[in-house]
């Protein structure tokens, strides 16, 4: 009687599901990250906490899915749909024709759709667990040879089916109702490698690359669809109903599972564990999560393979590797973002819920970038200004400075064309002044007296090298008309330009972390360049035959820089009043700025060295070359110093030791 009481209490332990509950108080294993200034990550309250873990009978299961809080499971290792209500109740229990079901959706109808590995079919149920439909392979022309080994299911509007494949490199595969093929949707994109390339360029035949095909999938309310796939970057995709990537992130994770809440956010898990949640936008929100490495806590995962979402956006984890399900509980912090996120989606801009999440963390991006729409859409674009700059939003700064600037234009044109006439008829004024009773006669006196010093007829010849470039560099070279002092002083304001640059270029093209700006490395990085050009171009130039003297690159090279160290200013100054859709105008003078100076380097070289077009070429990749060989000896010198250092210390140390005993 024993025996019977210990078996059947052992059946019933096995068939009843188990609900462990954990405190929700307690401190999760895992930190939590959103993103600060500058994107960068930041440690932030906690934003779901481990709240019990659903033990079931279930072997190696693959897939989840939540619909009006029933919980629909695909048991894979048991061949089985198990559907369940919140409280661990079974509905029904699916079984007819499975084989490997490795994906589970259910439709607005309640229609339960399974992708069945093994079968390599779809199969549809109605919510009574009777089998409507099995789908298996398309036997259209247009499908051609094409693998049909359903992995994962979604529906879409009109009762579209998207398949994600085993093999299906074409991306998505589309049937109707009727499980006639429609087409591939969502393809990733594939990289040509340089052979590729080189063998496209000459007409030869290749490899081709093939693309990688999705992993899992999930729509939105609108019918847009996203994937996440195991591509080198753009992992997570999303498209609208033409097909059109509209939306990519870039993490360095591996994604295996994402899925869309009510007002579009982006879940997205990892298969170490990881779990990020995105705004509609894409911007990071949260990341946390980890792999369990045997401590056995909640919040940590073994295999963490499909996630659901119930009606308060709480998450459902599905491990694969410990059989059951997770729960993690939205905090309270978590729960006030979303407030204002769906606030957001019905077109209400509540700035208390925003104002009220930077109070619990000032750095809070996706908070700041929140704010600067609602303060754009209320038309106050300098205060969005301000929170589009914390968030590091440059396409919403963008948008507000537009506004801003056509607002400015608009009410001071007349002022402005005033001005400009006034400045144009002054300038007119004073030159016929000028003309008449050489009013600037003192200036000019000055101007001779200024041109007695060297030091200042070297520093003027830079003017020439723009009208005159050939003949500035032979002034330099056979009329020695600079000096070392002089080309120094041109180096050090070249250097304090580019710094100036890094620092004063507008928000929108400023891509440089200022709060971490570390001013003497950038000098001493721009002087080094610098140096190490000169003096590879002398050593290459010396074995070379070259004329010039260590004396006339250097002073030559200085000169060269001129066209940066001039416009450069100007262009900082330009991108204060433009957007993002002016760009072009920036990085285009920007371009020719640098290339402007980079043919003065080419025909200085030219000239002080006196060489043919040939004997040119080979110097310039010769001196690249000295250049990169330099670096690699001084890196090679200070690792070998650093460790004789480490060693005779060590050896200092232990003679110590013995000394003092």
């Amino acid at each position: 009687m024993k025996k019977l009481t210990i078996l059947f209490t052992t059946l019933f332990l096995l068939i009843i599901p188990i609900v462990i509950k954990g405190d929700v108080n307690t401190s999760a294993p895992y930190k939590t990250y959103t993103t600060g200034p500058s994107n960068k990550l930041i440690e932030t309250q906690t934003a779901y906490e481990p709240a019990g873990n659903i033990k079931l009978n279930l072997r190696n299961p693959e897939d989840i899915y939540l619909k009006d809080e029933i919980i629909y499971i695909a048991d894979t290792g048991n061949k089985e749909i198990i559907k369940y209500d919140l409280n661990l109740n079974i509905r029904t229990v699916f079984k007819t024709g499975f084989n490997e079901p490795t994906g589970v959706h259910v439709d607005e109808n309640d229609q339960v759709y399974v992708a069945d590995k093994g079968a390599k079919s779809i199969f549809i149920y109605d919510k009574e667990g009777n089998l409507i439909k099995q789908i298996e392979r398309p036997k259209e022309p247009i499908f051609g040879n094409a693998p049909f080994v359903p992995l994962k299911v979604v529906t879409g509007p009109r009762g579209v089916i998207y398949v994600v494949g085993d093999g299906s490199t074409g991306g998505l595969i589309q049937l109707n109702q009727s499980g006639e093929f429609q087409g591939f949707f969502g393809a990733n994109d594939t990289k040509m490698t340089l052979m590729q390339r080189l063998a496209k360029l000459f007409n030869v035949k290749s490899s081709k690359n093939i693309p990688v095909s999705p992993l899992n999938v999930a729509i939105d309310d609108k019918g847009s669809l996203y994937t996440v796939s195991l591509t080198e970057d753009k992992k997570l995709k999303k498209f609208n109903i033409a097909s059109e990537t509209i939306l990519t992130l870039h993490e360095e994770e591996n994604f295996n599972a994402l899925l869309i809440n009510d007002f579009n956010n982006i879940y997205a898990l990892t298969t170490e564990g990881v779990i990020y949640e995105y705004d509609s936008f894409g911007q990071l929100i949260f990341k946390f999560g980890g792999k369990d490495t045997g401590t056995r806590r909640l919040g940590l995962f073994v295999n963490p393979v499909a996630l659901a979402l119930d009606k308060d956006n709480n998450i459902y984890v599905l491990d694969k590797g410990l059989s059951e399900i997770q729960i993690l509980q939205k905090s309270e912090f978590t729960a006030l973002i979303h407030e204002g996120l769906e606030a957001f989606k019905d077109g209400i801009y509540d700035l208390e819920k925003w104002d009220e999440v930077l109070r619990m963390n000032g750095m809070f991006g996706l908070a700041n970038s929140a704010i600067a729409r609602a303060e754009f859409r209320n038309h106050n674009y300098d205060n969005s200004l301000s929170y589009y700059k914390i968030a590091n939003d440059k396409a919403g700064y963008s948008e507000a400075f537009w506004q801003l600037r056509y607002n400015f234009l608009q009410a001071n044109m007349l002022i402005i064309i005033i001005v400009v006439i006034g400045l144009v008829v002054g300038f007119k004024a004073l030159k016929f002044a000028d003309g008449k009773w050489q009013i600037y006669a003192p200036l000019r006196k000055g101007k001779a007296k200024l041109n007695k010093f060297k030091l200042v007829r070297e520093l003027k010849l830079i003017l020439n090298i723009f009208r005159h470039p050939l003949d500035t560099f032979y002034e330099i070279k056979k009329e020695k008309k600079s000096s070392y002092l002089a080309a120094t002083i041109i180096y050090i304001s070249f250097i304090v330009v580019m710094i100036f640059s890094d620092y004063v270029t507008a928000f929108l093209f400023n891509n440089n972390d200022l709060q971490n700006y570390n001013l003497l490395r950038t000098f001493l990085l721009l002087a080094g360049l610098l140096i190490l050009f000169v003096g590879a171009n002398y050593l290459v130039s010396s074995l070379q035959s070259g004329e010039g003297f260590f004396k006339d690159i250097y002073l030559s090279t200085a000169y060269a820089l001129a066209p940066i160290i001039v416009f450069t200013p100007f262009l900082v100054l330009l991108t204060h009043g433009l957007t993002y859709n002016e760009s072009f105008i920036y990085s285009s003078l920007q371009s020719i700025t640098i290339a402007w100076s980079l043919i003065l380097v080419i025909v200085m070289l030219k000239e002080v060295h006196n060489y043919t077009i040939k004997e040119l070429i080979i110097n310039i990749l010769l001196t690249l070359f000295a250049m990169v060989m330099i670096v690699v000896i001084l890196a090679l010198l200070y690792l070998l110093t650093n460790q004789l250092y480490e060693y005779v210390m060590g050896i200092l140390k232990e003679v110590f030791v013995y000394a003092r005993v």
